[in-house]
């Protein structure tokens, strides 16, 4: 049996990558009404003025004018949890390719960094995550989808995949392995208000499912909003962690956001 302490490391590293957003690229589509929100207790973590009334949902547009897909940083508040009232910063910034040929890299927090690569058909995919507050290195195989092409409202996709958890210090020292089922769905369109301001967001449900050595089970459901031309501005999650025999927990997280600030690139400097 793993000590508690090993199994709480190994569950915290599967979630840092925050919202696996799915956004197509632009295309035409009839207006569809969203469903209503009331009654949706997670979404209460957020505050009782941030999610407001459906509206017409379209299939969604490229996640590069979505999702500001630019360097830049956000900046979110926390709304709920041990971390209430707090800060928090995620930047997005492209770097050289890396073996996986991952060409971006989001960073979250203090807790994880993520490498993203672009895939045909204007979708991007996530091969690999460092969570630094473990020194983990995390591998999907196949690479987790982060934002697909081609759903239409109330259309759903699922994910299943392996992951691999290996030493930062010393990648050749493998951890353990486990499965992953990610189950997404485009929920509509709806107005929310924040601090940064009143936003038409649409909203991503992504709901998971992580089974560890048969001894840790892991759901987490997700429901992030994205306004296009802004990227995240608000966010919902809850999180059920089960280890045989040693702990469980249950966890609800909001964050909205209080500002975006694009961070313009180094210049380039020409050889003589």
């Amino acid at each position: 049996m793993l000590r508690a302490r090993t199994v709480r490391g190994l569950v915290a590293i599967t979630f840092a990558s925050g919202s696996l957003l799915l956004i197509p690229p632009a295309r035409v589509s009839a207006q569809i009404a969203a469903p209503s929100l009331a009654g949706t207790e997670l979404l209460q973590v957020l505050g009782d003025t941030v999610v407001g009334n459906p509206e017409s949902a379209r299939t969604l547009r490229g996640f590069s004018t979505l999702a500001r897909w630019e360097t830049g940083e956000w900046r979110y508040r926390i709304t709920s949890g041990a971390r209430r009232g707090e800060t928090e910063v995620e930047s997005l910034a492209p770097i050289a390719a890396t073996a996986h040929g991952e060409t971006w890299k989001r960073t979250i927090g203090q807790d994880s960094t993520l490498h993203l690569r672009e895939v045909s058909g204007g979708s991007l995919v996530l091969p690999s995550q460092i969570t630094h507050p473990y020194r983990a290195l995390v591998y999907f195989d196949p690479p987790l989808s982060y934002l697909l092409a081609g759903m239409e409202p109330g259309e759903s996709r699922t994910f299943d995949g392996r992951i691999d958890v290996y030493s930062l210090n010393n990648p050749t020292v493998r951890w353990y392995t486990g499965r992953i089922r990610a189950t997404t769905v485009y929920a509509g369109v709806y107005r929310i208000t924040t601090p940064a301001g009143v936003f038409s967001a649409s909203l991503i449900k992504t709901e998971y499912r992580i089974d560890i050595l048969a001894v840790v089970s892991v759901r987490d459901t997700l429901y992030t909003f994205y306004a296009e031309g802004v990227g995240k501005v608000a966010e919902a999650e809850h999180r059920r962690i089960a280890a045989m025999g040693l702990f469980n927990t249950d966890t609800k997280i909001g964050k909205v956001l209080v500002s975006y600030t694009s961070v313009s690139p180094p210049a380039r400097i020409e050889s003589p």
